[in-house]
């Protein structure tokens, strides 16, 4: 895993940003044509139409700049009669996005998400880091500007004050959501900071709801921006896209998609519909690089890799668009607890998946503990003095494909079979595990014939070919429920 990404320290509240709401065209209309022509609706919609074909005839006098005239008048109109992104149907047969995420050359890599998480963090989606360019100082990354991709509305925001382990604040990133049509959503996550205009038209902090605490805040808004529009700045951000037209994934347990960062947070007293904005429809995700036109797909699609550009995604599919919890198979997310929601953290659990860059590895992420795998069975273990205890090994584990029985691809595991995983490493490039890996889909009578996943590490043989037969758990496995 690269290094943790470094982050400033910001100043959590900036009154000189907090300003209250209700500037725009009020000021234009009154001065124009007054109160009463302000407060007439059919006067701002005649007005808007008035505007839209001076427009409009401007740009058949000059074509050349046909295209900038049109999306103003659509810019105007739409902030007139007050018609949300939302409620406008999308373009047919025209990409979806317009513009980059960020500068371009200020870029080095971007990485698929949720290929070595497990519940409680991303879940593995078709969603994508922004990695920029190395900074002044090493593991320092460039500080970019995060760019409106489309014309659109923000339509939520998400205030974050990041802390270290033992509870002190180390900066704070934000979320921005937005809408640009009936079907596309998308947003831009850990964002450094947020451009202070934008704040400043959602009505500042003080507009903002706390969910249980200062920590964690979110905003209902509707701010209008513009394809290149300055949306903040970071050092690196996630970009999550969602077609909610499109036909939702064939998920094991779709209902574990469906969660969000405020887990319970009917506690809060949170408005429905706030929270119902802040929640992605993640059965419904979609590589946003595929939503670009085809010069800039192809741009951002060559920079598909790990986070510091060293490995580069392989593969058709590189920006890996379908989602892994896959119904019927091994491949996806497992809990020791039956009952678990993926809501919380509290629990282990375990992502069987492809690796998002090169899918001929596949990965065990480990969130928790797996009692049978110890730290005696690495092999970095072995060669310290004073290493630790032996207990449960966590992070993941990555190893070539095979066929059969030996390293059968997670997505081939359908059938009840044990399944043998040899020469599985620490993360990419730490040391082997001095053993394998027993694994085995159960139908569970308790819970109707569901499936049960049980796993346990073998340290008494290095390959699976010196297991005995038939091969057998030993009693020191660990049960895993979808």
């Amino acid at each position: 895993m690269p290094p943790a990404r470094q982050r400033r320290c910001l100043t959590p509240w900036a009154p000189h940003r907090i300003l209250a709401s209700g500037s725009g065209t009020a000021g234009l209309w009154g001065s124009i044509g007054g109160p009463a022509m302000y407060h007439s609706g059919y006067a701002t919609r005649l007005a808007a139409v008035l505007f839209t074909a001076a427009l409009l005839g401007a740009a058949i006098a000059w074509p050349k700049a046909g295209s900038r005239f049109v999306e103003g008048a659509a810019d105007f109109a739409a902030k007139a009669d007050g018609a949300p992104m939302a409620a406008r149907t999308c373009a047919i047969g025209e990409p979806a996005l317009s513009g980059p995420f960020a500068p371009v050359d200020d870029v080095l890599s971007v990485s698929p998400l949720g290929g070595v998480t497990a519940p409680g963090e991303t879940l593995p989606a078709p969603y994508i880091r922004i990695n920029t360019r190395s900074g002044e100082q090493a593991f320092e990354r460039r500080e970019t500007t995060a760019l409106a991709p489309a014309r659109a509305d923000i339509v939520a925001i998400e205030r974050h004050v990041e802390r270290d382990p033992y509870g002190r604040a180390e900066g704070l990133s934000w979320t921005v959501h937005f809408r640009s049509c009936e079907n596309i959503s998308f947003y831009y996550d850990r964002i450094d900071e947020i451009d202070a205009g934008i704040l400043e038209r959602a009505g500042g902090l003080r507009a903002f709801s706390e969910f249980g605490s200062p920590d964690r805040m979110a905003l209902e808004t509707r701010v209008r921006v513009k394809t290149g529009d300055v949306i903040g700045v970071s050092d690196g951000f996630d970009v999550g896209l969602h077609d909610l037209g499109a036909k939702p994934a064939t998920l094991a347990r779709p209902e574990r998609y469906r969660t969000n960062s405020f887990a319970r947070a009917e506690v809060f007293d949170a408005s429905p519909k706030l929270m119902a904005l802040i929640t992605p429809e993640t059965t419904k995700a979609r590589c946003a690089i595929d939503y670009l036109p085809k010069e800039q797909k192809d741009l951002w699609a060559a920079k598909l890799g790990d986070a510091w550009g060293i490995r580069k995604s392989k593969g058709d599919n590189a920006c890996r668009t379908a989602l892994v919890d896959t119904p019927d198979a091994a491949q996806g997310a497992w809990f020791t607890d039956a009952a678990h929601n993926a809501a919380t953290t509290k629990v282990s659990a375990i992502a069987l998946s492809p690796d998002s860059i090169d899918p001929s590895r596949l990965i065990f992420a480990q969130h928790g503990r797996l009692p049978s795998l110890t730290p005696d069975m690495v092999a970095s273990a072995k060669m310290k003095p004073g290493a630790a205890p032996a207990g449960a090994v966590e992070g993941f584990l990555s190893f070539e494909k095979g066929d059969g029985r030996i390293n059968t691809p997670f997505s081939d595991v359908n059938d009840y079979n044990m399944r043998c995983y040899q020469r599985l490493r620490t993360n990419f490039i730490g040391p082997l595990i001095n053993g394998v890996i027993l694994l085995q889909r159960q139908p569970d009578s308790e819970t109707k014939g569901a499936d049960i996943l049980k796993i346990e590490a073998r340290g008494d043989v290095s390959s699976c070919v010196d297991l005995a037969e038939p091969w057998a758990f030993t009693g020191n496995e660990t049960t895993f429920y979808r």
